[in-house]
């Protein structure tokens, strides 16, 4: 772990993150307690009359955390911080040579050693060293059974007090690494939730358009198709009066398929809803589907008829707009009927035919019914589709 906001592992590799950790955080603080305790050594030093020599060792520890031990919190790098750990402590046991008082200068450099290194090695670091330290004491007390036991104890406590301090710091970085980390996979998880939500914001957006394609213009399309094709037929026999009929609802079929492209394009309601309400758009729907079939369609509507949301009244309009095309393509029917049924909390749309009929269970092919049931789900509505084989076929939408 170093103080970069970055963990070194065992073989000095880092760990990237976006977020400074606890010992980048208090980078600050450390810088200040080496500096007091360098300050408290060199007023020791000085007091005792040591002489120059501890000085410039001070200098030099000074000029090594300034150089390599910047260097290695910068750099995350786990060689450059064992060059500085190795050089200050070689420097400190010269100083302690000189005047064991300058030992003070422990209290900054033992939580380095948990700062720089990983928790195993700087624990290894802290009693091998603090042995080191001890062995020179006791050289200087002239290994003396005394010297061996004083020493002794005072190593034993510098190494329980060295691992209470450096543990306790070890777990603040460790615990702040692994918020770090909570955080970082938080965003991550976020990222990646936004990027689905977008996905399935296109997906749908897709999905809506290729229903209001398959429900207007599509569905247009075959119109002209089936009314040119009775115009040309009516041309053959002479029936020019039918044919210029057909002809004219060719072009006003056209100009509402332009109408309702220019509509999707600009993500708008049906201009037919904009301009006559669901009423009078069903209502134009049922007369434009008995004009180009032939086929009566009753249109009925019940309650007092009031404006619904928007989306509801697209949806009820595609719904008629669908179950109509199905009955042109499949029903051969002879009779339809439209009902919109209005109450307090919706609107029911029903399209009922006497045609052939169809088994709803059976496999189908096509967008139709499926498109239908998954445009209503959005809105909250209700699909109904009752049929049998020769029976006819009720379609009954309810949208809020």
């Amino acid at each position: 772990m170093t103080a970069a906001g970055r963990a070194l592992d065992g073989r000095g590799t880092a760990e990237p993150c976006d977020e400074p950790d606890f010992a980048a955080r208090t980078l600050a603080g450390w810088h200040l307690l080496f500096g007091l305790m360098v300050a408290a050594a060199l007023a020791i030093v000085l007091a005792n009359g040591d002489g120059a020599k501890p000085v410039l060792l001070l200098a030099l520890l000074v000029a090594a955390y300034v150089l390599i031990g910047l260097t290695a919190l910068r750099r995350q790098s786990l060689p450059w911080a064992i060059a500085y750990l190795a050089v200050a402590w070689v420097l400190l046991l010269a100083l302690e040579a000189q005047d064991p008082a300058t030992l003070v200068l422990l209290f900054a450099l033992y939580p380095q050693v948990f700062v720089l290194l990983p928790r195993k090695g700087s624990i290894a670091a802290t009693v091998v060293l603090t042995l080191a330290f001890s062995l020179v004491l006791v050289g200087r007390g002239g290994w003396t059974r005394d010297a061996w036991l004083w020493n002794g104890l005072g190593a034993i406590g510098y190494i329980v007090f060295a691992l209470a301090i450096g543990l306790y710091i070890d777990g603040l970085i460790r615990e702040s690494r692994r918020n770090r980390d909570l955080l970082t996979a938080l965003r991550a998880t976020q990222a990646e939730l936004a990027s689905a939500e977008r996905e399935a914001g296109a997906l749908e957006e897709r999905e809506r358009i290729a229903r209001d394609i398959h429900d207007t213009i599509a569905q247009g399309f075959t119109s002209i198709v089936m009314l040119s094709q009775a115009g040309e037929s009516a041309l053959g026999r002479g029936d020019e009066e039918h044919a210029a009929r057909r002809f004219a609802e060719i072009q006003e079929t056209a100009r509402d398929n332009l109408a309702e492209a220019r509509a999707l394009v600009a993500a708008m309601a049906p201009p037919s809803l904009e301009r006559d309400g669901l009423v009078g758009a069903l209502q134009r729907l049922a007369d434009r589907h008995a004009s180009e079939t032939g086929v009566p369609v009753r249109f009925a509507v019940d309650g007092t008829p009031r404006a619904l949301a928007p989306s509801s009244e697209v949806t009820a309009l595609r719904a008629a707009q669908e179950s109509l095309a199905n009955v042109r393509r499949h029903a051969g029917a002879t009779s339809i009927e439209v009902v919109l049924v209005f109450d307090e909390d919706g609107a029911t749309v029903t399209v009922s035919d006497d045609g052939v009929g169809f088994d709803p269970a059976a496999p189908r092919e096509g967008f139709g019914l499926d498109g239908l049931a998954s445009r209503v789900e959005i809105v909250g509505g209700l699909v109904d589709v009752a049929s049998d084989p020769g029976s006819g076929t009720r379609v009954r939408v309810r949208v809020p």
